[in-house]
């Protein structure tokens, strides 16, 4: 069996209007406390992927543009996918991805810990995708905004505040599902006052191992995860203002002409605002 070596660069844009907000927030320097709370208004999600050769020869890129209204069920979020759009580019060749399919669709995001992190509820067979379709209708869209949205303090926080956090991460790495326990820390860099609000800026790092999850195609090898995310979370409103990550993965995917190894680059933009 052939072995090729394949690097894969990610772009993950996020933008949002009025996403989230916490119910709680203290806006004293020394004393603020950070929780998920009401949602209200829309959003917009853009992913772009490039996969690369292990000559670092870039080969197929995808790319998603996503836009979603957001309401507040009870104990969650609801997010409806009003529209969709996406396409895909190999060996120089364009296609249109069919991701119509998803527009209408809705999904919940669940409150849990205390309103201090979100977790989806889709299904996991969501996951189980086979080849030429792991972008497409089926691609779980709440499992791509939940894995960007950051675990909150339990504690109040001031500059300078340190906390941990662990989640799992199940993310798409070239043609194959994979899985990972993230154990996150997360710094305080930067609490300021703009116009009556206090901003708190976080920087996020976090390690892990990456596992197969199943799949048409298996994912398998050493893999390895390195993330790095830089958020902003308005105290006084209590709303997540921005995320910008960047992402390392590692891995082997088994194809039908041999076994390709994976390096993946995913960065994050998210922006909000409300109505």
């Amino acid at each position: 069996m052939k072995t090729r070596t394949i690097y894969l660069t990610t772009i993950l844009t996020l933008s949002v209007s009025s996403l989230l907000w916490a119910d709680q927030a203290t806006t004293a320097s020394n004393d603020i406390k950070l929780r998920y709370g009401k949602p209200d208004g829309l959003a917009t999600l853009s992913i772009n992927q490039d996969i690369s050769t292990g000559e670092h020869q870039s080969i197929a890129q995808r790319q998603f543009t996503m836009e979603f209204e957001l309401s507040e069920a009870p104990g969650a979020f609801t997010v409806m996918i009003n529209n969709v759009k996406g396409n895909s580019t190999a060996h120089n060749m364009s296609q249109r991805l069919p991701a119509s399919g998803l527009k209408g669709q809705s999904f919940d995001l669940k409150k849990i810990s205390g309103d201090r992190a979100l977790q989806r509820t889709e299904s996991d067979s969501k996951l189980k995708i086979g080849l030429g379709q792991m972008i497409g209708e089926n691609y779980p869209i709440g499992l791509a905004l939940a894995e960007i949205l950051p675990i909150l303090p339990e504690e109040p926080v001031a500059l300078g505040s340190t906390w941990q956090s662990t989640s799992t991460s199940r993310s798409l790495e070239g043609w194959a599902w994979s899985e990972a326990k993230l154990n996150s820390e997360h710094t305080v860099t930067d609490v300021d006052e703009q116009d009556g609000h206090t901003i708190v800026s976080v920087t996020s790092t976090a390690h892990a191992k990456l596992t197969d999850i199943g799949g048409a195609i298996a994912y398998s090898g050493d893999g390895e995860l390195t993330r790095t995310s830089q958020w902003r979370f308005d105290a006084t409103d209590g709303r997540l203002l921005s995320v910008s990550m960047e992402q390392g993965t590692s891995g082997l995917n088994t194809m039908p002409q041999g076994t390709i190894d994976i390096r993946q680059q995913t960065n994050v933009e998210f922006s909000t605002k409300r109505y």
